[in-house]
């Protein structure tokens, strides 16, 4: 067997040895982009299923403080709605906004406009009720907020019923949120049936 004399081999052993050490570290730098890919993209699926569970919460008290008026007094004045959440809850004595039609939404525009508030920087909105979690200790740099508006109402027809606030009445709950980098705004509305008899 002739080879080739030891002494030209030596160059060609590094070269070659550099190179798969270069395809190496090619390999472990395209797997590490990767597996930090895959976490941003867990973090912000996380943070956006955090996002639509705050707003649906808030959605659900929002209902739930509806529910619970129709068994008081002042359900048959508050059953109208109000032109602003200060007076709401000025007449109703409680953390609820029930608004006028009106007063909710500008046709005009895509977002309504408290919602656009509560999801701006400052994150206060005249005409929606923050939501700080069922025990009050939400995380949320914002909270997230609702409201309830007058839909439609379908009172007795007996002026004495009517009076007393029974009939059915159809109010719209919208909750809006967002966490924590406030990269993924969540809407979410329901139309809710309040029967009074």
């Amino acid at each position: 067997m002739t080879g080739a004399p030891v002494a030209s081999q030596r160059g060609a052993v590094l070269i070659v040895a550099l190179i798969m050490l270069l395809l190496l570290t090619l390999l472990a730098l395209s797997s590490m982009r990767s597996s930090t890919l895959q976490n941003r993209l867990g973090g912000s699926v996380s943070e956006q299923k955090r996002a639509y569970n705050a707003a649906e919460s808030a959605l659900r008290e929002g209902e739930r403080r509806l529910n619970a008026l129709k068994f008081t007094a002042v359900f048959s004045a508050a059953s109208a709605g109000y032109s602003s959440c200060s007076s709401s809850v000025a007449a109703i004595g409680s953390n609820l906004c029930i608004l006028l039609e009106g007063n909710d939404l500008d046709t005009t525009e895509k977002t309504q406009a408290w919602a656009k508030t509560a999801l701006s920087a400052s994150g206060t909105a005249s005409a929606s009720v923050a939501y700080s979690g069922y025990d009050g200790k939400s995380t949320f740099s914002r909270l997230p907020r609702w409201v309830a508006t007058v839909v439609s109402s379908s009172g007795e027809s007996d002026m004495s019923l009517a009076s007393q606030g029974k009939g059915i009445y159809y109010y719209r709950v919208t909750a809006a949120a967002t966490a924590g980098g406030a990269r993924f705004p969540v809407i979410l509305q329901s139309i809710i049936k309040v029967e009074v008899q």
